[in-house]
């Protein structure tokens, strides 16, 4: 099976199963309001890595989504949990028919994405939201959805309801 196609196939379990059937995991996750805190501060004064999806931060993830997305065959991309719009700026880069919607919930990197993003016009759109997978502006029918390290931060419910969100949206 083509890894796009277990992706799919991923997403499509995930909504299809209750979630009170499966617990993925006991662990603990950030509230959105400490999600926030935590990248309004990686917005200030870096991450402690210092690098992400341009650099080794996003590496062998980020290159595998890179390779499985095709966005070559796209013309519309969501993201939630943009940050700076290291990935956008990437993939824009690449591809200059493709035009990209993103969210986040730190103020801090919507500031540093819109500004990161400015060369790329009307393409790149970004806006504040309060964390939540439903604030994903997912217009009726989208050719790709994308979200990098963010559904560790997700509860289960919420990572559920953001792949089969971006499930139902999908042209693919």
């Amino acid at each position: 099976m083509p890894a796009r196609s277990a992706l799919l196939a991923l997403a499509a379990a995930a909504q299809a199963c209750p979630a009170s059937a499966v617990t993925l995991d006991a662990r603990r996750t950030l509230s959105r309001a400490e999600a926030r805190r935590v990248y309004d501060g990686f917005a200030r004064r870096g991450h402690i890595g210092g690098r992400d999806a341009s650099g080794g931060y996003g590496g062998p993830a980020v290159e595998a989504l890179l390779s499985m997305a095709a966005f070559a065959d796209a013309e519309s991309c969501v993201e939630f949990g943009c940050g700076q719009a290291k990935l956008a700026n990437l993939v824009l880069a690449e591809h200059p028919s493709l035009r990209w919607s993103a969210v986040d919930q730190s103020p801090e990197m919507v500031a540093l994405a819109r500004a990161a993003m400015r060369p790329h016009g009307r393409r790149f759109a970004v806006a504040l939201t309060g964390g939540e997978p439903e604030a994903a502006a997912v217009p009726q029918r989208v050719d790709r959805f994308v979200s990098t390290y963010v559904l560790d931060l997700l509860s289960e419910r919420d990572m559920r309801g953001l792949l089969g969100r971006g499930r139902a949206h999908s042209r693919t």
